[in-house]
């Protein structure tokens, strides 16, 4: 016997209503360019291929010199092409920007929205840079600029921001945003490595650039976190102006000495609302082992919020790579494809603002000093610290040989120019002192 949908009301029985797999059915895909076949490249590619969907299509790919790209396992449908002119003729819905810098990628999207066409990218130092801009062209040419992958990596941080927390009013965000830096500082941890064994396992397993600066002087982290104060802060700031310190510095006696007052070191992007001016800096520190910044490992990626109205949410997975940063993209064309409203209202400029920008935070401070053997290094840390009305606790020493020997130090709360202010007089009294000075988060 056949089993209908019933409505007591009318005593009649109902229609069965249309399933979504025939109605998906009468729906041409959405075409599709990818600009760049680099390691995200060919992992959204892969992900378009293996596992298709009715609604998207990939039709292009560019880069150039293109013919030593090709890959069989493509669909032989798809055009590879080295002039981004046959991309902007063809008749594809959306361009995809996996090429990353500055140039040509913020010129090709323009050209891609200024010809109706819209636009997903990971690029995180354009959008650091040219993201109002963006935003406001593809607005007014009635296109669509989606970039969640361009901020860690596959964890849906910016929906979560743009629709979730979009009804509090967030005041402070700390993150572990950079996958290579923080693939580096958990195997120095775990494993006692040196950075730079840690750096070359990094690279070998593709996680690290052949050439790392960004990532470990913390450029490519102030982009995100720029991209992160738009959204959450509402707040437009230049990424160049972050301070920012490297993680070159650390060591594995700094692991040592953190885990005796219950830390680990992380790279962690801060930014925070104070006053009328933000706070922002990206660099190692200390951060409590029950912290979820601290519970991040290999190329994970956390970002912790805090709202008004809603207090800490955390928001935590896999960042560097080419698969989470591809199911980001992937995510962003199902989006547009399937025609879900942009919460673009957030991004819109006269929403956002410029203030002014500081570093100068209040906290405790790890202070590690390398020195030769001197007898005089605490006793000259504290009668410091009391000038400037703070104390120094003693928590490790190494000796490593006469020339060789790590102490390290927690200042108590103080603003990070007073911690700086010990470490430069204390610097000018043994100028072979070899300081390093980390905040605790």
């Amino acid at each position: 016997m056949a089993l209908t949908s019933y409505n007591p009301r009318f005593e009649a029985p109902l229609k069965r209503p249309p399933t979504g797999i025939k109605q998906a059915s009468f729906i041409s895909p959405c075409k599709i360019a990818i600009l760049g076949f680099g390691t995200v490249g060919r992992a959204v590619t892969r992900i378009l291929t293996e596992t298709p969907h009715p609604s998207l299509g990939l039709t292009h790919i560019y880069n150039r010199s293109v013919q030593r790209k090709r890959e069989s396992w493509v669909d032989e449908k798809v055009k590879w092409t080295d002039s981004f002119d046959d991309v902007l003729a063809s008749d594809t819905r959306i361009v995809v920007e996996l090429m990353g810098g500055l140039e040509p990628a913020r010129s090709c999207i323009r050209q891609a929205l200024l010809a109706g066409k819209s636009v997903v990218t990971a690029n995180k130092h354009l959008l650091a840079k040219h993201g109002s801009e963006l935003v406001e062209l593809a607005r007014k040419a009635g296109s669509r600029l989606e970039y969640g992958a361009s901020v860690a990596g596959g964890v849906p941080v910016l929906c979560a921001l743009q629709q979730g927390l979009a009804g509090d009013q967030l005041t402070k965000l700390s993150g572990v945003l950079n996958g290579t830096c923080n693939f580096i500082l958990s195997n120095m941890e775990s494993r006692e490595s040196a950075f730079s064994d840690a750096l070359l396992e990094a690279q070998r397993l593709g996680y690290a650039e052949a050439n790392p600066a960004d990532d470990v002087n913390g450029l490519d982290a102030s982009c995100k976190l720029a991209i992160l104060s738009r959204i959450a802060l509402k707040v437009e700031i230049d990424p160049e102006q972050v301070a920012t310190t490297p993680i070159t510095s650390v060591r594995s006696f700094d692991f040592a000495a953190a885990k005796r007052i219950g830390c680990t070191i992380r790279q962690v992007s801060h930014g925070e609302l104070n006053g009328r001016s933000l706070f922002a800096s990206v660099g190692p520190a200390l951060v409590k082992l029950d912290s979820p910044l601290a519970r991040t490992y290999d190329n994970q990626n956390a970002v912790v919020t805090w709202g008004k109205y809603g207090g800490e949410t955390v928001l935590s997975g896999c960042g560097a790579g080419g698969g989470p940063t591809a199911v980001a993209v992937v995510s962003d064309l199902l989006a547009i494809a399937r025609r879900v409203p942009a919460p673009d209202h957030i991004n819109c400029d006269d929403e956002l603002v410029r203030l002014p920008l500081g570093s100068d935070f209040s906290s405790e401070h790890y202070l590690r000093l390398s020195h030769g053997k001197m007898r005089s290094v605490s006793q000259l840390i504290r009668q410091k610290c009391k000038k400037h009305g703070i104390t120094a606790q003693s928590i490790a020493r190494q000796n490593g040989g006469s020339a060789n020997v790590q102490s390290a130090f927690v200042l108590s709360q103080c603003l990070h120019s007073v911690a700086t202010a010990i470490v430069d007089e204390v610097r000018e009294q043994n100028r072979f002192l070899q300081p390093l000075l980390l905040p605790i988060r």
